[in-house]
């Protein structure tokens, strides 16, 4: 039998051009599931590195649509999200978190799609805010000036990862974790310079946080948060107890740093939460209800609270606020003001405007 991916249990690292020819045998049609998952399970089973997740997403990012907006160097290009696989159930934080960011002043381009693993994801319920998902790629620059923010849907800019799209299902139904399971994050076209990222694992926070600094990122979370169990976390900041983050940050002198500390919501103000339940999410119209309720400013809670912990970080990513309790105060008026709900109004606009026909 003709073998056609590499071992990587025999290798410590696949190379460039063996990730190359990997991915172009995964999209090949003519080549059945079974040699297609047992090469990546085996390789999810021996580890990924960050070299690996940072050469899968480059050739993902180079057969993509490309993505031009001016660049900032005062206002860098933000991205806040999460890899998903917890388990967790919860609202849509990160996607909430991008409106009130985006009041705040950020400039925000969110990639992702629809959910997978969970039941509601960020496509879902941004569709469900009244929010058009297939925008012309040309217009991206448009859009994102007009309201704070864009949203790229993952499926119209990789055509490569849409057409693995049967074969992600089909793993994900059986339970199968493999490094698409961790790839998302690292795939928006816009190649923001700041980026928020939540992970379900907080063993690969540290190799995560590299892999960013790889693909160009100037400053970079990688956090895993404590979740209503203490024995399963969740892909963000949380306040239901302690978050562990890796820091990447490009420094011009001594190169590139990576620094790991604990992130204590007590410390921050936040109070213990009595009804955690209340951080649980449902299907895509019920969080767009609840998402439009709290940012304007109708509910308040520990989902709010959350929503604004991972906003503040983002900020801070992003260097609106000189530390992270000074952008937690501009997140605050982010919604107090009402900006963060104009922000979800002018997206809903924008993006229609510049819908695909």
């Amino acid at each position: 039998m003709i073998k056609l991916f590499p071992d990587p249990l025999s290798n410590a690292q696949l190379s460039d051009t063996e990730i190359a020819s990997s991915l172009e045998l995964l999209i090949r049609e003519g080549i059945g599931e079974e040699p297609k998952s047992a090469f990546l399970s085996a390789l999810h089973r021996r580890g990924e590195t960050a070299a690996e997740l940072a050469g899968f997403a480059d050739v993902i990012l180079n057969r993509g649509v490309k993505v031009t907006i001016e660049r900032d160097s005062g206002s860098p290009l933000l991205e806040l999200c999460g890899t998903g696989g917890d388990r967790a159930g919860f609202l849509n934080i990160s996607t909430a978190a991008m409106f009130v960011a985006a009041g705040a002043g950020a400039r925000v381009v969110k990639h992702g799609n629809r959910g997978v693993s969970s039941r509601c994801g960020s496509a879902d319920v941004l569709e469900a805010l009244g929010i058009t998902l297939h925008i012309k790629p040309s217009s991206v620059a448009s859009v994102l000036e007009s309201a704070g923010c864009v949203f790229l849907l993952a499926s119209d800019f990789h055509p490569m990862i849409a057409t693995m799209a049967p074969l992600r299902r089909s793993l994900a139904a059986k339970g199968q974790m493999t490094i698409f399971n961790l790839l998302g994050p690292l795939l928006n076209p816009a190649l923001p310079e700041a980026q928020l990222t939540g992970i379900f694992n907080p063993t690969q926070l540290r190799f995560y946080a590299e892999a960013l600094g790889m693909l160009g990122r100037h400053a970079a979370w990688a956090v895993h948060g404590e979740g209503l169990q203490r024995d399963a976390g969740v892909d963000e900041l949380s306040i239901t107890g302690p978050s562990k983050v890796v820091a990447f940050r490009e420094r011009n002198d001594d190169g590139p740093t990576l620094r790991e500390f604990v992130i204590h919501p007590q410390e921050l103000g936040f109070s213990t939460i009595e009804s955690p339940e209340l951080l649980l999410g449902g299907d895509a119209q019920s969080n767009a209800l609840r998402i439009q309720s709290i940012l304007s400013g109708q509910e308040i809670g520990p989902a709010r609270d959350m929503i604004v912990l991972n906003a503040a970080a983002a900020l801070h990513l992003a260097g609106i606020g000189r530390t992270l309790a000074e952008s937690l105060l501009l997140a605050v008026e982010s919604i107090a003001s009402g900006e963060a709900s104009r922000v979800l109004d002018r997206l809903r606009k924008s993006s229609k405007s510049h819908a695909v026909c």
